[in-house]
C-alpha cells in the first residue's frame, strides 16, 4: 500500500468520483486484495470492498495486515493511516504499530502464515491500552505496541527471561524515544517514531532488516498540538531513517 492523500468523499485511495458499472465484474480490493464481484469503482480503476470500506479502524488494520506481502512496516503504517476509518489521534494507533511491524516481520522472515495468529492476537492485547496513555499512565500506547511485537516474534512469556528482557527493552526504548519530541499528543508522530525504533531494534537483536524511512507528514493540518518544525516528520524539517 502506498501513501494515500487525505480524502473525504470519493475514492478512499484516490479521490477521484466513483463509477457504477451495469453489469457486476471481478473486482481486486485495492486496500486488502480480496477478490470480488462489483458494480462500482472509482473513476481511475480503484476498487474498494465493502469491509475495508465500512469496516472499524481495527478492523481495516487487521484485515490488511493480515494480507499485505510488503516487508516495510512504515509504508504499511502510511497507507493504512490515511484510510478515513483511522482517526487523527486514536487508541486504534496502539493496534497499529505491532500489526504493521508484525505483518512486515513475518513477510520478511519467510513465515506469512504466522500473520493472522500474531496479529490476531496483538489486536487483543493492544485493545485495553486506553485513549491518553501517554500522558496519563505516562505510557504511550505506540511504544507499548512495539514491545506486543517483540514479546510475539519471541514467543515472550513472564517466565522467558531473555525474551522478556528484549519486549520490556524494546518498548523502553520506543518510549525513550518518544519521549524525548517533548510535543503534545501526535498519535502520527509518535506511531512512526515507534515503527523506526522497533525496525532499528529488529535489525541489532532479531536479525531481520525491515528497512524503512521516515516519510514526510502531511497530518499536520490536522494537528492542533503540531509541534511543526520540531517533528522529525514535519514536511520543511526532513525525515527520519530507521
Amino acid at each position: 500500500m502506498s501513501s494515500l492523500p487525505v480524502r473525504r468523499t470519493g475514492c478512499l485511495v484516490c479521490g477521484a468520483e466513483i463509477v457504477y458499472l451495469p453489469i457486476a465484474e471481478r473486482s481486486i480490493c485495492a486496500l486488502c486484495g480480496d477478490e470480488r464481484e462489483s458494480t462500482a469503482h472509482c473513476a481511475t480503476g480503484h476498487y474498494v470492498c465493502d469491509a475495508c470500506h465500512s469496516g472499524s479502524a481495527k478492523d481495516v488494520i487487521e484485515r490488511f495486515c493480515t494480507r499485505t506481502l510488503l516487508t516495510d512496516p512504515v509504508q504499511i503504517a502510511e497507507g493504512l493511516m490515511h484510510h478515513p476509518a483511522l482517526k487523527m489521534h486514536g487508541p486504534e494507533h496502539h493496534f497499529l504499530v505491532p500489526a504493521t511491524l508484525l505483518a512486515a516481520y513475518a513477510n520478511a522472515s519467510g513465515v506469512p502464515e504466522r500473520k493472522e495468529a500474531w496479529i490476531g492476537e496483538a489486536r487483543r492485547r493492544s485493545d485495553p491500552i486506553g485513549g491518553g496513555f501517554c500522558g496519563i499512565q505516562g505510557a504511550c500506547g505506540a511504544g507499548i505496541g512495539s514491545g506486543i511485537f517483540v514479546a510475539l516474534a519471541t514467543g515472550s512469556s513472564p517466565l522467558k527471561g531473555a525474551e522478556r528482557g528484549l519486549a520490556n527493552r524494546m518498548t523502553a526504548e520506543a518510549l525513550d524515544v518518544i519521549s524525548h519530541t517533548e510535543g503534545a499528543r501526535c498519535c502520527k508522530r509518535d506511531s512512526l517514531l515507534a515503527l523506526l525504533t522497533a525496525v532499528r531494534f529488529a535489525r541489532e537483536h532479531l536479525g531481520v532488516d525491515l528497512g524503512a524511512r521516515g516519510p514526510a507528514c502531511d497530518f499536520n493540518a490536522l494537528n492542533a498540538e503540531c509541534i511543526e518544525q520540531d517533528c522529525p516528520f514535519y514536511p520543511h524539517g526532513g525525515a527520519s531513517t530507521g
